[in-house]
């Protein structure tokens, strides 16, 4: 198997505020998520985070048997001695792939990597940052959500729980959308999902990306290795897409059937 994969043939449809065509790029080994998400940038796409992530799992697109990881992070550190957790599902130092390679090369702390303070900062600066279409961008535990956070289980936990724990909601980026990632995951995978974290309170500010796993067990894994294998996806946007790529007839006629053939067999079992 290749080292470096694109996936050409099954495209992924990424709901943003409209649908647009997704692709894979995977590295794997030791730097795969700079290089994976390298690749990404360089042939001028742009990174999917993890909201669209579970939205595309949900609609049926992206699929439940492969892992994907996605450049929103989890980081952990203090302000005036304060600690707290934040989920950002935007733009932030991870997002660019340089400063991965420039946190794997210096040393890790329990595999997560150290990032500069004011960065921390900024992203707890934007706590309930929302898009245009009012989805929540930035989650930041403190006090006694945090405290909840650090005393809740890392490890698996049945579904039916699974909306309670901490994680979840900031992870998925809202309540609404993880209700239904939860329902989708207990359809695929039954009645128990792996949620995982790990206790990063350091003296330096330490992020994580986001991974989504490919069975029950690693499911919202939110204490990835910095360095090792990395499958993202990225989009382009419509201007990016009249500049770049241009699906071809052939690409459009095989999805507007992918989602006929869905609605078709929504309505059969709807009557069974």
């Amino acid at each position: 198997m290749p080292q470096s994969q694109v996936q050409e043939e099954n495209e992924i449809l990424i709901p943003v505020s409209s649908y647009l065509i997704g692709r894979e790029f995977e590295h794997l080994g030791n730097n795969g998520k700079y290089l994976a998400l390298k690749e990404l940038v360089d042939q001028g796409f742009r990174p999917v985070y993890m909201p669209q992530l579970a939205d595309s799992r949900i609609n049926g697109s992206l699929p439940w048997n492969r892992f994907y990881h996605a450049p929103s992070i989890i980081a952990t550190g203090k302000i005036n001695n304060e600690p707290m957790v934040v989920f950002s599902h935007k733009d932030n130092y991870f997002s660019n792939p340089e400063n991965i390679k420039a946190s794997v090369g210096k040393e890790l702390v329990n595999y997560a990597g150290i990032i500069p303070k004011n960065e921390f900062e900024s992203m707890v600066y934007q706590d309930q940052m929302t898009d245009q279409q009012g989805n929540r961008l930035v989650y930041v535990l403190k006090g006694e959500e945090y405290q909840r956070f650090r005393d809740s289980k890392s490890g698996v936990i049945k579904v039916k729980d699974a909306l309670e724990h901490p994680q979840v909601i900031p992870f998925l980026g809202g309540e609404e959308r993880a209700k239904r990632y939860l329902a989708r995951h207990e359809e695929v995978f039954g009645d128990q999902i792996g949620i995982w974290r790990s206790d990063d309170l350091s003296d330096e500010p330490l992020a994580r990306v986001l991974y989504l796993g490919n069975n029950y067990n690693y499911s919202l894994y939110g204490n990835n290795i910095l360095y090792s294998n990395a499958r993202f996806v990225g989009v382009r946007d419509a201007e990016g897409a009249q500049k770049i790529l241009r699906p071809s007839l052939e690409q459009i006629l095989n999805i507007l059937e992918q989602a006929k053939e869905e609605a078709r067999s929504k309505l059969i079992n709807l009557y069974k």
